[in-house]
């Protein structure tokens, strides 16, 4: 078997994967017609309610203080309740 270039398949209709049978008028309604699938929370929020995350690291680009030992950090890790540095931090 030989390679074979892409050409070979194409039809040179620029249009892609439309149905021939198709008038202008089905596609146009179908490229406005809203997507049931994409529905927003009630709430309006978003990105939804994330229930159960948490976050597990913090970067702060002036530094914050370590829940443990006061230092000024730039990176922390959760550690129980507190954000710590890598030394406080157990592994």
């Amino acid at each position: 078997m030989h390679d074979r270039s892409l050409d070979e398949f194409a039809d040179g209709d620029a249009g892609g994967d439309d149905d021939p049978t198709d008038t202008s008028t089905e596609r146009a309604e179908r490229a406005t017609a809203p997507d049931v699938g994409a529905e927003r929370p009630p709430n309006g929020d978003e990105a939804g309610d994330a229930e159960g995350a948490a976050v597990t690291y913090e970067w702060t680009p002036g530094g914050a203080a370590c829940g443990v030992c006061g230092a000024s950090v730039e990176t922390r890790w959760r550690d129980g309740e507190a954000f710590v540095c890598a030394d406080c931090k157990e592994w």
